[in-house]
Parts: C-alpha cells; structure tokens; sequence
C-alpha cells in the first residue's frame, strides 16, 4: 500500500459489540476490527455505561483497523453509526453529569405512564415514536424524576455524538438520531416544546444540528496519530446507514435487515403528516428523519430472525450449510399445515413458541416457521403502502438473507428484492458517508453516494 493512498472508517456502534472496517475509496476493505460494547449490568437488569468508556473503546476499535502499514494522514474521514436512543447529559463543561442508560432499559416505563393519556396521542403524532420506554425522553424523564436537574446549558447527546465530540471538540446531533429522543417534532423539525417543559428543560438542550455526511470537525492530534485530521461525521441511526451501505440510497427505497430482528426500512421523500404518523405508530412502526437530506424513515421490526434460529436449532442445524440444506429445499407452494405453528409473544421477548398438535416432519416444522416470517414481514410492508405508496428498488442483507431459500421467501412479500452479499453494510454506509464528508463536493447527496462510494467492486455486491 503506498502513502498516497486514502482510507476511510466506517464504525458501527452496537448494543454487543462495535466493528470499525477501513475502506479504500472504490469500497474495498483493507482493515477490521471488534471489541465488545461492555454494560454495567444492575440486579434488576438495568443496564448502563460509562460514555467516556464507551468512547475510548470506540477509539481503540478505530485504530486497530488501520493496516500497520498505513502511515498517518492516510485516514481522511471517519463515519459513526450505531444504536440510536442511548446518550448522556453533558453540563457546561462538556462533560457527562448522568451514565448513558441503554436503550432496552425499561427505567422510565413508569414515569411515561404517569403523563397524561392527551400528551401520550400527542407525543406519537409529532415524534413518530411509540410511548414507551425505549426512546431517550423515557431515560430523561426518569433521571428528572430522581432530582436531576437540567441546566438552561445543558446538553443531550446521542452516544455516537459523545464519540464525535471525543474525537474532534466539536458538538453536534444528527438528524435521525435526533429523531429517536422524542425531543423533536418531525413536521417542523425543531425541538418539540411540550416534551421539553416536563423535563423542565429548553430548545437548547439539544445541539444544532448538523446532517450526516457533513463535517462534525477534524480529529485532534491529542486522540492519535493514526487519526488525527481525519474529518469525522456521525452518519447516524445504524439501519439507515446499514440501508445506505447495502444500496438504498434513494427516497423511495425499500430495505429488510434480515439478522435477530427482522428489520424493514420504507424511505419516503417527503415530510409525512401528524395523522401519518400517528397511524404508523398504533400499527407498531415509527417515522422519523433520515440520514437522506429531506426523507422520512419508516422503521418497523419483528422478531422474525429469532424464530429461524430458535427452529433450526431444534432440528440440529447449527452452521451454515446445514441451514441451507433445510432452507434451500423449502416449498412456497405447500399448502397449510395445520398440525404445527409457530409464533413469538406480541412483546419483544427472549420467546418462541412451536404448538404440534399430531406427527410432522422437519420440512413441515421449518413451512411452519417461514409461514410466520413471510407474514410478519408482509405486515410492515403493507403497513406502510397506503402513505408511502410503490417502492422503487428494494435490497435484503444480513445473515438470514444470505441463505438462498429465506430470500427466495422475502421476495414473495417484497417483489423485486435484490440482495447484498457483503460484510457489514452499517459499517460500509457510515464510511461512504465519512468520503462525502471528507471530500465535501456539491454533488446531492444520493447522487455522490452513488458514483463515489459504490464504484463496481460495491455494486457486484448485489444481485
């Protein structure tokens, strides 16, 4: 590798663990690594970290990366995305005053059912979030509650926003993490005043916003050699970028992460209204801006990936080929069993439930369980048709989608679905959002990401 060639970093901060793979600029990898996302953990299962901790590992994780080869100066852009809701209250000084709480923390569930049941209608027609605990204004009413104060000055930052400000001084929020604190009206795209006030706090507690694939600022030379003058971007909400780096990069894109959770994105080019939102909320989504400039994100999940493994599991298939050998010989055109189902409790838990009811096989066990998937993924699909109308182009990654007979089934529900055969398309979205931001050209943002980023070695990747 010579010295004049560029890199770019692409860090995914997630809730087990954060990868940082190093890209050249035409998307070819040259660099990874991982280091687990460690919690502490309460008797009650509370669960919550330290930032700057959380931040330091990010750090090293960034740097374990780079080749050994590379010499510095080599990195001109950083990207960081990750999980959205969990972040900190820093005072005056920048400095954290509260632990991050996790976003799966149920602390606040309580104090959100408190507040009035008018508020509640409210809060979901102008944050597109439902109203329970997982959004950052749940985390926030509770520390208020336990006599935190917040200051007129006092920020809120996402966890991804505190590493930026780790790295480059310089403090920022995101649109589409922003769109996760129930802080934010998503019509007017301001800070929401009615969730403020029961905090007891102002429009100044969140930062100027400042989109994806912009300069948050430059690495400082105090954090590394390796990457110092890297300019840094917060690329945002990990499925969003996950979209853009499987290659949904366009406003009216369909994109299903095919992991644990079942994850499907419907883009929409335009501001959707309170009413839209609030009707996608009672069916179980969310709305909320994307890292796209001027696109709503739909965002829907189910369990689905769970319910695969739990079942291949039982049938003894515990490695890839295995799970093939099962999947790839599946029967879209079987008629209903009605000796087996199998389903998952409507709350996101740790659940699978298979009822026999006589003598079946495990082709019949394995209809079974695509029958569900198929169904629930058709039902966020089709929640969204009536607002968000046909898709343009449609993509699947993630390790269910990867075997062939689960991306055969999809495509019933998604007609039209393409699929990524790469590695980490989260990690690739946020490190061609870190070359945009690095070179900084006119060019809209879709359109750059298209020709700068995802050059052939990026496109051979879906089929």
């Amino acid at each position: 590798m010579t010295s004049a060639r560029e890199l770019v970093i692409g860090i995914d901060v997630g809730t087990t663990s954060m990868k940082a793979h190093a890209f050249e600029l035409d998307g070819t990898i040259v660099g990874r690594a991982t280091l687990p996302t460690v919690w502490d953990v309460g008797i009650n299962g509370e669960a919550q970290i330290d930032v700057d901790s959380l931040a330091e590992t990010a750090i090293q994780v960034l740097v374990r990366a780079i080749p050994d080869s590379v010499p510095a100066g080599a990195v001109i852009g950083i990207g960081i995305t990750g999980m959205a809701e969990t972040g900190v209250l820093v005072n005056t000084q920048l400095k954290p005053i509260v632990p991050a709480i996790a976003w799966y923390d149920e602390r606040g569930k309580s104090e959100l059912q408190s507040l009035p049941v008018d508020f509640a209608q409210e809060f979901m027609a102008h944050t597109g979030l439902g109203f329970k605990a997982e959004c950052s204004f749940s985390k926030l009413l509770w520390h208020v509650r336990k006599g935190q104060k917040i200051e007129r000055d006092t920020k809120w930052l996402n966890a991804l926003e505190y590493i930026a400000f780790r790295l480059t001084g310089s403090v920022f929020t995101e649109p589409s993490l922003a769109s996760r604190t129930g802080l934010l009206d998503q019509g007017s795209g301001l800070p929401w005043i009615p969730a403020l006030e029961n905090l007891g706090a102002t429009p100044s507690l969140l930062p100027e916003m400042r989109n994806a694939g912009t300069p948050f600022g430059s690495v400082m030379p105090s954090v590394s050699e390796k990457l110092r003058g890297a300019v840094v971007t917060v690329a945002g909400h990990d499925h969003l970028v996950g979209a853009i780096g499987a290659g949904a990069i366009n406003g009216d894109d369909l994109y299903n992460s095919c992991g644990t959770a079942d994850v499907v994105l419907r883009s929409v080019s335009r501001t959707l209204t309170n009413l839209e939102r609030s009707k996608l909320v009672h069916g179980g989504l969310s709305a909320g801006m994307h890292v796209l400039p001027g696109v709503t994100a739909i965002l829907g999940a189910t369990r689905s990936g769970l319910v695969l493994g739990r079942v291949m599991s039982m049938l003894g298939a515990n490695d890839r080929e295995s799970r093939r050998e099962i999947a790839d010989n599946w029967d879209s055109s079987a008629t209903h069993f009605s000796e087996v189902s199998v389903t998952e409790p409507p709350e996101w838990a740790n659940e699978v439930t298979i009822a026999l009811r006589g003598d079946i096989s495990p082709k019949d066990l394995w209809s079974a369980a695509m029958r569900y998937t198929l169904e629930k993924t058709g039902e966020l699909v089709h929640a969204v048709d009536d607002i968000a109308g046909p898709y343009d182009f449609a993509v699947a990654a993630g390790g269910w989608a990867r075997i062939d007979g689960v991306y055969r089934g999809k495509s019933l529900v998604m007609p039209g679905l393409k699929r990524f055969d790469g590695e980490e398309p989260g990690a690739r979205g946020a490190a061609s959002l870190a070359a945009l931001a690095a070179h900084q050209t006119n060019v809209p943002l879709t359109a750059n990401l298209a020709v700068s980023f995802a050059q052939p070695s990026h496109k051979e990747l879906i089929s």
